[in-house]
């Protein structure tokens, strides 16, 4: 079976197919199906973002262990489901590469349990922005996919707009517009949530550019 590559066109009813047996039989002949078909635009839809292929392969490698578990909420329309199974395996790709961006941020903060350890100069802005951060990612998955995309591009990855740009194939005129509209999303999402003074959020999320 070939791989399905960026931009090529599978039949529809091959897709359904195997989603279905998957889904209702648990068929591993399936889930392989699926496997071959999406792991290399998977693949390299994380490593462009990443940048890193060791880190792509072990989300590529999560994704697939992720679908085997949570298929059957895969929900299979009247058509369209090479489009819309892409995109719901990207999102859960993407939900993933945040999880490890987000264990990676933590692991730049002291943990509490050694606090007899923290440098006499240790600020405590520092424990507020990383509170900061845990809920700023709490709201990620709220945004949709292009703003999802470019929050974590220019603020997670710490990419230029020139970068993001080119990773979303956007203009950068396009790229300044959706981090926009994303940055007042979650300004609202996180005023509704009203956990923590927005005032202790990171500069960097403020930027506008």
């Amino acid at each position: 079976m070939r791989r399905l590559q960026s931009g090529s066109s599978v039949d529809e009813q091959t897709i359904v197919d195997l989603i279905e047996r998957a889904q209702r039989y648990s068929d591993p002949e399936a889930f392989a199906g699926l496997y071959e078909l999406f792991t290399q635009l998977i693949f390299q839809y994380l490593c462009a973002r990443f940048g890193s292929v060791e880190s792509a392969e072990e989300i590529t490698s999560q994704v697939f262990l992720r679908l085997i578990e949570k298929i059957t909420l895969y929900r299979i329309a009247p058509d369209n489901n090479v489009s819309n199974f892409t995109a719901w395996l990207k999102r859960v790709a993407t939900n993933l590469m945040v999880d490890m961006l987000r264990a990676r941020k933590r692991a730049r903060f002291t943990a509490l349990e050694h606090a007899e350890d923290v440098p006499a100069d240790f600020s405590s802005s520092t424990i507020d922005e990383g509170i900061a951060f845990e809920e700023i990612l709490q709201e990620l998955k709220s945004l949709n996919d292009l703003q999802h995309d470019v929050i974590v591009l220019r603020f997670l990855e710490d990419l230029t707009i020139a970068e993001t740009a080119q990773i979303m194939q956007k203009t950068e005129g396009a790229v300044k517009a959706l981090q926009h509209r994303a940055l007042e999303s979650l300004r609202r999402q996180l005023t509704r949530r009203d956990r923590h003074d927005l005032r202790k959020y990171p500069r960097s999320l403020y930027r506008s550019a």
